[in-house]
């Protein structure tokens, strides 16, 4: 009988030997896990920066075409050609709408501001208001804040790869 409690003192102690052994692996593969977790949400986040300032040129870009359309609609306003200034809106608001399409969070409240400058200014061109013109300056004002906005933690800058890079203002 002493033999056999001899054996089960000798079982419980391997039992919490391995239970502890196992603990520790736990611990030390859960370490592992976010150690590598916290490397992939670093990547994304370095990721999602660089995907922020290539769309944020993309949207000065288009604010730069838009510009020139503008500019386009204000000429033919200064000649009383209402159509044609209709027209020139037409490919403002085709820019306006791929902006909206992909402009990053920080950049899409100046977007809908421009949305709604271009509104203003199509619905004045269309009546043949005499304030249109007004609508088509404040317009220009609003695209060319846009053109100019640049984000604050990223700044276009080559790196060896060839794309962007961060850098410190």
């Amino acid at each position: 009988m002493d033999r056999q409690a001899g054996r089960r003192a000798g079982s419980s102690a391997s039992g919490y030997l391995i239970a502890v052994i196992g603990l520790a692996l736990a611990i030390v593969l859960g370490w592992a896990m976010m150690k590598i977790g916290e490397k992939k949400l670093r990547d994304a986040s370095k990721i999602q920066a660089e995907a922020e300032g290539r769309l944020a040129i993309a949207i000065s870009f288009m604010a730069r075409e838009a510009m020139r359309y503008n500019q386009e609609a204000s000429i033919s306003l200064n000649r009383s050609n209402w159509g044609e200034a209709q027209m020139s809106l037409l490919r403002v608001d085709e820019l306006v709408t791929l902006m909206e399409q992909v402009a990053p969070e920080a950049r899409l409240q100046a977007v809908k501001e421009v949305r709604h400058r271009l509104s203003e200014a199509q619905r004045l061109t269309e009546e043949q208001s005499g304030h249109a013109p007004q609508a088509v300056n404040a317009l220009a004002a609003q695209l060319d804040e846009l053109r100019s906005a640049r984000p604050a933690r990223l700044r276009p800058a080559p790196s060896a790869s060839g794309g962007l890079r961060q850098t410190n203002p």
